[in-house]
């Protein structure tokens, strides 16, 4: 298993091969497209699909660990470069998920370059090194039990707004402001700002992100109204879910008098 370092001139990005396999690195962030790829496109295992179930907890907790909105941390892009690109840590949470062998690779070569260290060039023989391995894996060990001790210290935050997660039903940018203690307009400018919501080019209505409604941050709520001529008026508003206010609330970490 060969894994090598190699500068790329394009927007100064360089990559890892696994396998022949390129993954990306820009900055501190990985290319999940290219890290599932390399782990042989397992079915159902794609970045969308953790990003919005299993991996939904580690990424709330690493946003808020952070201070950070979770747009900051891992984005999604389409077209024919496109993909899932998110923080190195949040990547090797999810090489974790692809494959044991995948992870034991990523949490030595990937963290060896993010940290600035010397990246292996023979991890098959440190593969098949009964000693090699052995260190690999308590290192491994290690690392996860760390990541464990995070969480664990997160959650009481998040255990905080279990009333609000089991709500039923959405409500309105405004009502959502008045819930988080905040002034309408500054939610809706922190909407805007941070990849939540935006306008079409000539129109007033906000509208949520793909990639919100998604993950079930956001909704839209399609209300249909007659007008006095006998027309009628389609209208669209974006809704704010019970899972979106509880994320909101752990980002935004507003004094939360509605929860008690």
């Amino acid at each position: 298993m060969n894994a090598h370092l190699n500068s790329v001139n394009d927007n100064a990005v360089t990559t890892l091969d696994y396998n022949g396999a390129v993954i990306r690195i820009d900055d501190d962030k990985l290319n999940l497209t290219d890290m599932w790829r390399a782990a042989g496109s397992p079915e159902n295992r794609e970045p969308y699909n953790w990003a919005r179930k299993e991996g939904t907890a580690f990424i709330d907790a690493f946003a808020m660990n952070l201070n950070l909105p979770d747009s900051q941390v891992l984005t999604s892009t389409r077209g024919k470069n496109g993909g899932t690109t998110a923080h190195w840590q949040i990547g090797l949470a999810y090489a974790k998920y692809l494959s044991p062998e995948f992870h034991i690779w990523c949490n030595t070569v990937v963290r060896e370059r993010m940290e600035g260290g010397p990246v292996p060039t023979d991890m098959h023989r440190h593969l098949n090194d009964p000693g090699a391995l052995r260190g690999l894996l308590l290192t491994y060990t290690e690392k996860v039990l760390a990541l464990e001790s995070q969480l664990e210290e997160a959650q009481p935050k998040l255990d905080g707004f279990d009333r609000i997660a089991q709500a039923d039903g959405t409500m309105c940018i405004t009502n959502a402001a008045k819930v988080l203690q905040m002034r309408p307009k500054d939610l809706f400018a922190w909407l805007a700002q941070n990849g939540w919501t935006y306008k079409r080019t000539g129109s007033a209505t906000w509208l949520g992100y793909q990639s919100k409604t998604a993950q079930g941050l956001l909704e839209h709520k399609t209300t249909t109204v007659w007008r006095a001529d006998g027309s009628e008026k389609v209208t669209e508003q974006v809704r704010v879910t019970a899972k979106g206010l509880t994320r909101l609330a752990t980002l935004i970490k507003p004094a939360l008098k509605a929860v008690s």
